[in-house]
């Protein structure tokens, strides 16, 4: 919800909303997970997404819970944890903490997929088509200084983290895929992930630390949300474009949903931490203008729109889609 109430220097009066879209497309067993965690110091929004197909194996110990499901919401109870300690430690966000940043939450996540294979049966699946307990993840640490905030991305495979400004929406991370895909052709492509958290402990947590304006949305998301789009350019025209025709937060976070549920095949997650506008009003004034013109540029010739129609608006828009990987 809008907070208009909190106390003035903090954090906490600088975040206007802070949330959450989940969806299972199995109830009960949606291999998707998340946390959140906000204070006066600093935020946390993160998003996992356990790998259905390497971690397909059911678990009898665990409830016939896939190692997937298992993984995703471990690490995510795992992230709150650690988030709870970084707090206790003294909270600092810079180039020179998020080394130790990134190490730590890769001994937290390990630690306790490791946990989690030790209750599991002892016959196990091996071979290169399978891993023990894999999961994706999208982290982002949040903390005001003047009048600036300071981001944290962590992440781990094919969730992304977005920044959005009224010039649109950046892509922050960057796949761990093994081809050289951009974030349109890999929509039609099979790549397969490269790095993954997963309880051998293989893997790493790429990290990049950004500096943005104090009116800023930071958006973190399974591949559930912007994966079935058949371009980038339509995922941003859904987050703007449901936040145009809502009357609050709430509406636009329902807007959102049906949004995503009319493409998905999967399940999908998605955090958003709006930031610096205030009210909900100034939030839709400053989105108005970038949503019509997509839906001008992009969105209304789109169903049409030819594969070399679509690469061709694809070279124009990625101009400023990359601008936050730069």
């Amino acid at each position: 919800m809008i907070n208009n109430n909190a106390k003035k220097e903090s954090l906490i009066s600088l975040v206007d909303s802070f949330f959450v879209i989940n969806k299972e497309m199995i109830e009960k067993n949606g291999e998707d997970s998340y946390a959140s965690s906000i204070n006066d110091e600093c935020g946390l929004m993160c998003v996992f997404d356990g790998c259905g197909g390497i971690g397909s194996r059911k678990y009898a110990a665990y409830g016939n819970k896939t190692g997937a499901y298992l993984a995703s919401h471990t690490v995510a109870k795992s992230a709150l944890d650690w988030f709870y300690e970084f707090n206790k430690s003294g909270v600092e966000l810079s180039g020179n903490s998020i080394k130790k940043i990134s190490q730590d939450i890769t001994e937290k996540f390990t630690r306790e997929l490791k946990a989690l294979e030790s209750g599991a049966e002892t016959s196990m699946i091996k071979g290169d088509l399978t891993k023990s307990f894999p999961t994706t993840a999208s982290m982002i640490l949040f903390r005001q200084e003047k009048n600036r905030i300071y981001s944290a991305f962590v992440w781990a495979g094919d969730s992304r983290g977005f920044i959005m400004s009224p010039k649109g929406i950046s892509q922050v991370t960057i796949d761990d895929i093994g081809e050289e895909e951009d974030a349109y052709t890999n929509l039609t492509s099979d790549s397969r992930l490269t790095n993954v958290i997963a309880a051998d402990g293989k893997y790493h947590l790429n990290s990049r630390i950004m500096s943005c304006p104090a009116e800023t949305v930071f958006i973190t998301a399974t591949d559930g949300c912007f994966g079935y789009f058949s371009t980038p350019m339509e995922f941003e025209f859904a987050l703007l474009d449901s936040l145009v025709r809502a009357q609050n937060v709430q509406e636009w976070k329902q807007n959102l949903y049906q949004s995503f549920l009319r493409v998905a095949g999967d399940d999908y997650t998605l955090g958003a931490v709006v930031c610096g506008f205030k009210t909900f009003k100034n939030l839709k004034k400053a989105y108005t203008d970038r949503r019509n013109y997509l839906y001008r540029t992009y969105i209304a010739g789109i169903e049409h729109a030819t594969a070399e129609d679509k690469a061709r608006m694809w070279e124009t828009y990625k101009k400023d889609y990359y601008r936050g990987v730069k």
